[in-house]
């Protein structure tokens, strides 16, 4: 039987990256070690990427439905619904890779991002149930959570780093009356997603009027934001992540964190 205190291996961490448009989220990827590849469903992510040593895959909508509609019945405009079928090929690129063995070759596996991701399932959801293009109904959101989730923890089941980015939202509790944060996800996956994950982190920026920006993020939770965890020890409330662009970002940021922790080891 294994016991804990004789595992030397230093455990692959899961990496949720919580925060705005804007706050590095995307950048901390390049800070970690090892081979990377990255599932991209953001237009904007490239731009981050660029440059560096990150093999990638983009998978952006391809054309949306356009016209408006409305969720009294029989009413809209009557144009043609497109049927979006960019879930369906990246479901395709994935299984070809999982059957393949690609993953094998990488240390870190990116989706960027989550919420972005979600976009996507919803999308083929509504094409399915014959609504392309319309608003979500009842019955959409629970293919939809499923599908996220088992995505989640295929990714989790891999053996490597995982590093997931999303974003939050801002909600009052119509009870209470309380402000907290919570990740932009559908119903339940609120709570359930961030269980398959080791780090969840908050990212901010602040700018101190010169044009220098800082980065941070959150690693403990607080009354208005309480999914925030980490596997790391001895981590500030709030630790500097600013990447210095004159030299490699590998080992900076977050990534210097998990080489501080494996030197530790």
């Amino acid at each position: 039987m294994p016991n804990a205190t004789q595992a030397r291996e230093v455990a692959r961490h899961k990496i949720l990256i919580l925060g705005d448009t804007g706050t590095g989220k995307t950048s901390q990827f390049l800070t970690i070690p090892g081979k990377k590849f990255a599932y991209l469903f953001d237009p904007n992510a490239i731009l981050s990427l660029q440059g560096h040593d990150v093999d990638y895959e983009e998978f952006l909508p391809d054309a949306l439905n356009l016209s408006v509609t409305s969720l009294s019945k029989e009413k809209g405009d009557k144009t043609t619904n497109h049927q979006n079928q960019m879930y369906l090929e990246w479901e395709k690129d994935f299984d070809e890779r999982m059957k393949n063995g690609f993953f094998d070759a990488y240390d870190c596996i990116a989706l960027d991002s989550g919420t972005t991701f979600q976009d996507l399932i919803m999308d083929r959801v509504l094409t399915i149930n014959g609504r392309a293009g319309k608003w979500p109904q009842q019955d959409d959101y629970g293919p939809q959570m499923q599908v996220f989730t088992n995505v989640m923890r295929t990714l989790n089941s891999l053996g490597k780093t995982i590093f997931v980015t999303g974003h939050m939202e801002t909600r009052q509790d119509e009870l209470t009356k309380k402000i907290f944060r919570a990740p932009l996800m559908t119903g339940r996956l609120k709570t359930k997603i961030p269980l398959l994950f080791s780090d969840i982190f908050v990212t901010s920026a602040d700018n101190d009027g010169k044009g220098n920006m800082q980065y941070m993020i959150q690693t403990v939770p607080d009354r208005m934001t309480s999914t925030i965890r980490t596997s790391f020890k001895g981590l500030e409330p709030f630790e500097d992540v600013t990447i210095d662009w004159s030299k490699n970002p590998v080992g900076q940021g977050i990534g210097g964190l998990i080489l501080a922790e494996g030197n530790a080891k």
